[in-house]
């Protein structure tokens, strides 16, 4: 196992309203992971990123179009051909 660590990306804060049964939750949650010595924050970070890449695939797979760099690509466009290359467009 290596030595050198990545940087961890910045961070930034967003506004989300949920159910106010949920909120309640989420600070009792807290309050109990955070005495057991857990960080639910990067427990609930890491799955609004999985929650986010499904999305996006299942978006995908509806519109029948990929994104490459931010980009909408046809699938059988010079944008397909690069990723399944390796490469960029």
């Amino acid at each position: 196992m290596g030595l050198l660590k990545r940087k961890e990306e910045k961070s930034e804060t967003i506004a989300l309203r949920v159910p106010a049964s949920l909120k309640i939750e989420l600070e009792e949650l807290r309050k109990r992971t955070d005495a057991a010595g857990f960080d639910l924050t990067a427990t609930v970070t890491e799955s609004l990123a999985r929650l986010a890449r499904q999305v996006r695939s299942e978006l995908d797979q509806s519109t029948g179009k990929s994104h490459v760099n931010g980009r909408a690509a046809k699938p059988n466009g010079v944008a397909a051909a690069a990723i399944s290359n390796g490469g960029a467009a």
